[in-house]
């Protein structure tokens, strides 16, 4: 575990930092120009590039090492984040130079995650590979707890371009790790007879990484089950704010907003945290089946009661849910998947879900608008029925599509519950090599039976 601390310090340190520059760089697109498309534009482009660029972006961690993978990668984030600084520096930052490096800083994620994942296997042993998912879950939650604030702090004291700087030495520090730290690496493609190492094309590898992502049905349930969970997760987060800011007075709507939002980020911390002091439970699939039910259980609730007291409980259990989820079905999938094509799975399996994400953002206003408003608003087909069970809620349409967000949510975890997921049988033991001098005498070699194994019979 001393080489994945080591490294898991500078993912710590290094998404501390992009959650701080993330924060003040959108903040100061909105102050440039006064326009929320333009600020939903960074959001999209941090998001979009490297969803689209993770297939590829798997092929090559499975061709390459995986630290030197690491290593280009977090040097072209980098690279953006000191152009920024420059620019900055200089007095000629402008929009389209943000959404450049935002773009890079997406594909260059596409490399660093799966790369991390798949190292992951190879650095830490079986049984501690749900405490080092948790651990990295932790870093990830810290760091978008922390990342506003430390933001807020550092542009009242420095700017701009104290926050750049502060970007510009975290990757530096990451990289430093990375440098420091040696870590195992798969065994790569295979060589024939004739020395020449063999390699298959892009879409041959690709379709391998599909294939070995649901090989089982275990699999594909689980994969299934994350990317419903993922849609969830970014609908209930569209939604929340609009159902507080309905139902609280404008006295208090800044309080109601922080209370949810703290609630949220509380319970992500605690279920890392728990979840890296506990490690991986023996049979992970129940309790990612568990969890996510509870989830669901919280989306549910959070419809039926849109204020701002019950919705903060239903963002605890939410995201107290989380990190289990995260840190089992990691472990699930290194246990069933080679660790040489570990880079095309994550990335596919990274891309697939992350399209539950997008899915959830775009779609849970016009849903919520166009389609369950008209519903179980006055005077809607539902409005005497449904309608009448959410009350005086304001915002109807919104509340009831919770409910069926939660409802679709446990029933899809409830639907897999039978499924198992069988882990790969343990590497045999290899024969040593043959020592050098005169043939010994009793039984073959290794080497001699696979010689003897070579000859035409007959």
């Amino acid at each position: 575990m001393t080489t994945f601390m080591l490294v898991w310090a500078g993912r710590l340190v290094t998404a501390l930092g992009s959650s701080i520059s993330g924060f003040a760089l959108g903040l100061w697109i909105y102050q440039q120009t006064g326009s929320v498309t333009q600020f939903a534009t960074g959001l999209l482009l941090a998001f979009a590039p490297g969803m689209l660029a993770a297939p590829f972006a798997g092929v090559l961690v499975d061709r390459h090492r995986r630290r030197v993978v690491l290593l280009c990668a977090d040097a072209g984030a980098m690279l953006g984040a000191v152009a920024l600084a420059a620019s900055q520096a200089t007095g000629h930052l402008a929009v389209w130079q943000v959404y450049a490096v935002i773009v890079v800083e997406s594909c260059c994620a596409a490399f660093q995650w799966p790369a991390l994942s798949a190292a992951v296997t190879g650095m830490v042993p079986p049984e501690q590979r749900g405490r080092a998912s948790a651990m990295t879950q932790t870093a990830l939650a810290g760091a978008q707890l922390l990342g506003p604030m430390l933001a807020a702090v550092l542009l009242g004291a420095g700017g701009l371009r104290a926050v750049l700087v502060v970007d510009v030495v975290s990757f530096a520090l990451g990289l430093l790790t990375l440098l420091l730290a040696r870590f195992p690496e798969p065994t790569r493609h295979p060589e024939r007879s004739d020395g020449v190492r063999h390699r298959t094309g892009w879409w041959a590898e690709l379709t391998e990484g599909r294939r070995l992502l649901t090989h089982q049905p275990g699999l594909k349930h689980l994969l299934r089950l994350v990317t419903v969970l993922n849609a969830a997760e970014a609908t209930a987060t569209a939604l929340l704010l609009p159902l507080v800011l309905a139902a609280t007075p404008a006295a208090d709507q800044n309080a109601a907003v922080a209370m949810v939002s703290t609630a949220g980020g509380l319970g992500l911390a605690i279920g890392s945290i728990a979840m890296s002091v506990r490690g991986t439970p023996r049979r992970p699939l129940p309790w990612v089946t568990a969890a996510t039910v509870l989830s669901g259980v919280a989306v549910l609730q959070a419809g039926f009661f849109p204020r701002p007291v019950p919705l903060a409980a239903a963002a605890f259990v939410f995201f107290l849910g989380l990190p289990v989820v995260s840190s089992c079905a990691q472990v699930l999938w290194q246990s069933a998947v080679a660790a040489e094509a570990q880079g095309r799975v994550f990335a596919l399996r990274r891309m697939l879900t992350q399209g539950g994400i997008l899915l959830g953002y775009l779609l849970a206003g016009p849903l919520a608008s166009q389609v369950f408003g008209p519903l179980v608003e006055p005077g809607g087909p539902l409005g005497a029925t449904l309608g009448r069970l959410f009350g005086t809620t304001r915002d109807r349409g919104s509340a009831l599509l919770l409910c069926c967000t939660g409802l679709l949510l446990a029933v899809t975890a409830l639907a897999g519950r039978h499924h198992t997921i069988t882990p790969l049988p343990a590497p045999a033991a290899q024969d040593p090599p043959p020592t050098e001098g005169p043939p010994r005498s009793g039984s073959p070699s290794p080497a001699e039976r696979e010689n003897a194994a070579r000859l035409p019979s007959g």
